[in-house]
């Protein structure tokens, strides 16, 4: 007996009754849901290794203290500034 991880949600009937499978919920390779599905499910031996992978660097919103962030200038196809307007919004 197996335990496997269900890669994506789906709704079984199984015995005239549904039953909902979430992605992430641990079944036995034994259960009726499996019988016909077993695409929708990984081994849990799967998932760590996936798990373990690493990951690529995401960029961070904010700079750090003392750090130079890059910065593209606007393009020309923005609003002017809000120092450029009036003092109700309008254009001067």
């Amino acid at each position: 007996m197996a335990i496997k991880r269900a890669i994506a949600p789906f709704t079984a009937y199984i015995d005239g009754m549904p039953r909902v499978v979430r992605a992430g919920d641990l079944v036995e390779d034994t259960d009726p849901v499996m019988q016909g599905r077993t695409h929708l499910f990984e081994t849990t031996e799967e998932h760590v290794a996936q798990r373990q992978q690493p990951r690529p660097q995401v960029e961070t919103a904010t700079a750090e203290p003392g750090e130079q962030r890059n910065l593209t200038p606007p393009t020309s196809g923005r609003s002017k500034p809000s120092s450029a307007r009036g003092r109700r919004g309008g254009s001067k």
